[in-house]
């Protein structure tokens, strides 16, 4: 198992660099997470939102969901939000 499933598992696959949407600079994250935590996230977020046939190529906004399992996810600088809920097991990436 990758070091990306362990923390996350939002994919379920590996995502290299070359697919990574990076981080932009003023990105607003979940208090607690190191830049490099949240870009691991955002790798992840960023596969699954282009997977599902939407458009990020970078994240401007990652926010974990307090009372259930999911993320807020804005990409584009500020231009798409997405929510990413975790659906029984699976994960599912929709525009909002």
């Amino acid at each position: 198992m990758s070091k990306l499933t362990i923390y996350l598992g939002i994919a379920g696959i590996a995502v290299t660099t070359a697919a990574a949407a990076p981080l932009e600079r003023d990105a607003i994250l979940t208090s607690g997470w190191t830049r490099k935590h949240a870009q691991v996230l955002a790798n992840e977020a960023s596969t699954l939102i282009r997977r599902a046939g939407y458009k990020c190529d970078s994240v401007s906004s990652l926010q974990r969901w307090l009372f259930s399992s999911g993320f807020d996810v804005v990409c584009n600088e500020f231009r798409y939000k997405y929510e990413l809920e975790d659906r029984g097991g699976r994960w599912e990436a929709r525009l909002k």
